[in-house]
């Protein structure tokens, strides 16, 4: 079964591999004779194990005996039993039966086939001595069976990934776990977490011999516990890589069915407010709606949702409030049984609900991986239909030919199934998979114009490292990149300043100056990404915080640090409200843009720390406070959300941000015009001028920002649509929004997808991707660039002349090749010589006053002669006023930048 990751749940499975005697057990009086013990309670022994059949006997067959049990006796039933769990039953099969990796075959003959018959689907059976149990990849180290993962994939939370030579040089693992070198079947190299002389810690990276591995062991995996320490060079390893895993039974308690009332589910109720959680579901609970409870869930968006349809197959993964199919099923789980959910659900599942138990059972077998490519087609071509209805700009033959060779390999996987044949079963599936998934993925639309940005924290020491990775985004169009510059109180770049340092990561390599010529070769962007009064967090901490200690950001505590238990670590900040340091900050900014062209100025942490519950929120200095007894004659320590001077203490801090902002923006341009400053900030902007003393709107009011960064991760698509479009209103085209979605969170690919195209639908100028590490490991980019990001673009505002004329250009071009021809407009003619003339309003980029607003106002008119066209499909008019509106947005946000 192929299993998804959740970056914050851990899965441990107990692994046992132990030899079992190809012999009946011997009864003894130190030794129970081997049985197996049925959800009823009864007990049965167990005559035979992993021999030939007998008649009347109650045999057991495991791995050792082989893949397949060899075809029957007459009246002989059979099931497979994995997890404890009866998963199938058999009766006569002409091929034998599959025997698990991962559980064993209960086979009764003649007589003690009458127990095998009883058995139901779901049925719990446990057994009294140990089976063999291997996962579908291990190694063998130091007597540990270690499961695998993944291979030649990024190392994510709890993985083991296994690293040949086919994947590159090096593992380029971050520092959070540990790297054993194998060549020859002997570790030769170990490398696991430690911190240089200056605290910081070292990445775990280690070369990939040619002709050996590397087995890669993350620190939330609990075998890095068992590893670390205990592996010495010169240890043996056994690697063994193509064992199947191709069935899977899991099962787990739910809260309620279709939860009304407290009485039904008194955990979905909030005790303080007496009020229902969204949906009744309450925290770590695993709720089962059907369709008597209404048409959807109602759920809030911190959760996870697996949908089942009528014939009892999940249909869908993810997401929240769902829509629950008539005579179907949705599972919404918070919190553990979320994670659950997401790493034991699979669509293809089949789904049994065992109300008398009051569990909910899952079973993946290999018909399942028909099931779940068969559905997966049916998406596809779902979004086919809809994308020829909705005539968008997508590749119509190619999805076709995608999902024609998709049906194709779901007849060879029915032909092996029915054959017995499972070798490389669900290597071939994955296969089959990608392409259905690119199918589905070549539906979302690719703009010309469009933000593709990427946040980058910047680990190479080398520049064959920068090269790698600018190639790897140059591959993946992505065509702007917010490099982390100022970062733990550290430039990343030589600095003469004499209170900051170059992080020592970087060995004196200037990591900055590679990433700027590379990139410009790639025609790629680089903003600086910068954290402002952020200085350090737990150990790694830039000097000027021991030189300059009086400088420190205070809490109400006294705390000179902000705790973030979700991390378990301190960060420090220096404190905004001290004239010295914002000169500090913005001396170190006057330096960075004086030595490198940098096509923009990234302001993240442009605000206090988060007040928490206001019992230790921030700016408790003696310096502030002095500042706000000289106005208002109060100490603010003395003061309270709703006490009379509160609002003035509010107000006083998010002033120190706003005016620092003002100064970073003039200075930043004055220096060159030409340059972008953007801010990644949070979108509540109703709480966050208070929460946090960020303001976001009086700084695009004011036009100190030219993009704006709404950093929304979550876990839903509706979330982060609200988000894009509240924030586009905020903005009022006087910034371009780029939406922050998280491929930290372990989102479905699919998830991510719909994240950045209903932003775009609702007028974000593009998307950031947060981070760079986590893009590439969780393969979030093959997804993008089957269809989201599968055309080059340019940047919206790098020259809003070339955004106008490559907008018509496309315009024009969907004219001939999709509008016309797909019958949404008669005659193309007469649009394609507005547009030529739409594209001329505007020629010298010198006169974007007068030419610009003109042009704005041919666009408007365009846009009301096609609403008005009746000839013209409705689909069709939504898709050139949307492109024409995304236009107007670009030119609007560039005129509100340059004199009138």
């Amino acid at each position: 079964m192929m299993r998804k990751r959740l970056v914050h749940f851990v899965l441990c499975i107990p692994l046992l591999l132990i030899s079992i005697s190809s012999t009946a057990f011997s009864e003894s009086a130190s030794s129970p004779p081997p049985s197996i013990t049925l959800g009823d309670g009864s007990t049965h022994r167990v005559d035979l194990i992993d021999q030939e059949r007998e008649d009347g006997k109650l045999s057991i067959f495991t791995r050792n005996y082989g893949s397949t049990t060899k075809p029957p006796l007459p009246q002989t039933m059979e099931a497979i039993i994995t997890n404890d769990i009866v998963t199938a039953k058999y009766a006569g099969s002409t091929k034998g039966t599959y025997i698990p990796s991962n559980g064993y075959v209960l086979s009764g003959t003649g007589s003690a086939a009458a127990l095998i018959d009883r058995l139901q689907i779901g049925d719990s059976i446990t057994a009294n001595f140990p089976i063999p149990i291997f996962p579908s990849k291990y190694f063998i180290l130091n007597g540990e069976v270690v499961p695998i993962t993944q291979v030649n994939a990024g190392r994510g939370a709890a993985d083991i990934v296994l690293y040949l030579p086919a994947y590159g040089p090096a593992t380029n693992t971050n520092p959070w776990g540990m790297d054993i070198t194998v060549e020859g079947g002997k570790v030769t190299r170990i490398s696991a977490m430690m911190q240089d002389a200056s605290g910081n810690w070292v990445d775990n990276s280690s070369p990939i011999p040619a002709d050996g591995y590397v087995l890669s062991i993350q620190a939330e995996s609990p075998f890095y516990n068992k590893l670390n320490g205990t592996v010495q060079i010169g240890d043996a390893v056994e690697l063994n890589t193509s064992n199947e895993v191709l069935i899977q039974a899991s099962k787990t308690a739910y809260d309620a069915l279709n939860p009304k009332s407290r009485e039904d589910n008194p955990g979905g109720w909030d005790d303080g407010s007496n009020a229902p959680f969204p949906g009744n579901r309450g925290a770590d609970q695993l709720i089962v709606y059907d369709s008597s409870y209404g048409a959807s869930t109602g759920t809030n968006p911190w959760g996870y949702e697996v949908i089942v349809n009528a014939d009892g197959k999940v249909s869908h993964v993810g997401g929240n409030n769902s829509s629950i199919p008539p005579g179907g099923y949705v599972l919404s789980g918070h919190g553990v049984k979320a994670g659950w959910l997401n790493e034991q659900v699979s669509v293809g599942s089949t789904f049994i609900l065992l109300p008398g138990e009051k569990q909910a059972l899952f079973l993946f077998t290999p018909e399942s991986y028909l099931d779940k490519a068969q559905l997966g087609i049916e998406a596809a071509e779902e979004k086919l239909l809809l994308s020829k209805q909705q005539f968008l700009d997508v590749n119509y033959g190619g999805i076709e030919q995608q999902i024609a060779s998709a049906q194709a390999g779901i007849e060879e996987l029915k032909t092996s199934i029915a054959q017995g044949d499972f070798a490389s079963f669900t290597e071939r599936f994955a296969t089959l998979n990608e392409q259905i998934e690119k199918a589905a993925f070549m539906s979302y639309e690719s703009r010309a114009v469009d933000h593709r940005s990427i946040w980058i924290r910047p680990k190479e020491t080398n520049l064959e490292q920068v090269q790698q990775h600018i190639a790897k985004l140059h591959a993946l169009n992505i065509n702007s990149i917010y490099l982390e510059t100022w970062w733990n109180g550290f430039t990343i770049y030589p600095t003469s300043h004499p209170l900051a340092a170059q992080n020592p990561l970087y060995g004196g390599f200037d990591v900055l100056d590679a990433y700027m010529k590379e990139a410009d070769k790639a025609g790629i962007e680089v903003h600086a990404w910068v954290e402002n009064f952020l200085v350090g967090v737990g150990t790694a901490v830039g000097p000027v915080k021991a030189l300059k200690p009086e400088w420190s950001m205070i809490s109400r505590k006294g705390y000179d640090y902000q705790d973030v238990p979700l991390y378990n670590t301190q960060y420090y900040f220096l404190n905004p409200a001290r004239p010295e340091v914002r000169d500090f900050i913005s001396e170190i900014y006057k330096e960075l843009l004086q030595k490198y062209d940098v096509d923009g100025l990234h302001l993240d942490y442009i605000r206090y720390p988060d007040a928490g519950d206001y019992t230790n929120d921030f700016g408790y200095d003696s310096y502030t406070r002095d500042l706000f007894k000289q106005q208002y004659g109060a100490d603010p320590i003395d003061l309270h959300p709703g006490d009379v001077l509160w609002r003035e203490w509010v107000d006083l801090r998010k002033n120190t941000i706003n005016e620092f902002v003002y100064r970073i923006s003039t200075e930043a341009k004055k220096l060159k015009p030409d340059i972008r400053v953007s801010a990644a900030v949070w979108p509540n902007y109703l709480n966050g001028p208070e929460f946090m003393h960020q303001e976001p709107k009086d700084w695009i009011a004011k036009n100190y920002i030219d993009q704006l960064f709404p950093m929304s991760y979550h876990p839903d698509a509706t979330s982060v649509a609200a988000d894009s479009l509240n924030s586009v209103a905020l903005a009022n085209n006087k910034a371009l929004i780029v939406i922050g979605v998280g491929t930290n969170l372990g989102l479905t690919k699919e998830m991510l997808l719909n994240q950045i195209n209903d932003s775009i639908a609702v007028g974000a100028s593009g998307s950031a991707l947060f981070e760079f590490e986590s893009l590439f490991e969780n393969e979030y980019d093959k997804a993008l660039l089957a269809g989201l990001y599968s055309k080059p673009a340019i940047v919206p505002d790098k020259n809003p002349l070339l955004s106008l004329k490559t907008i018509v250009s496309e315009m024009q071009r969907k004219i001939k090749t999709i509008y016309v021809p797909f019958y949404g407009m008669p005659d193309g003619k007469k649009y394609e010589k507005e547009l030529e003339q739409l594209e001329k309003a505007w020629k010298d980029k010198q006169a974007a006053s007068k030419e610009g607003k003109e042009s704005l106002k041919k666009m408007s008119k365009l846009m009301e002669r096609i609403d008005a066209d009746r000839s013209l499909n409705e689909e069709v008019k939504k898709r050139m006023k949307a492109d024409l509106g995304y236009l107007q947005s670009i030119i609007s946000v560039y005129l509100s930048k340059v004199p009138n």
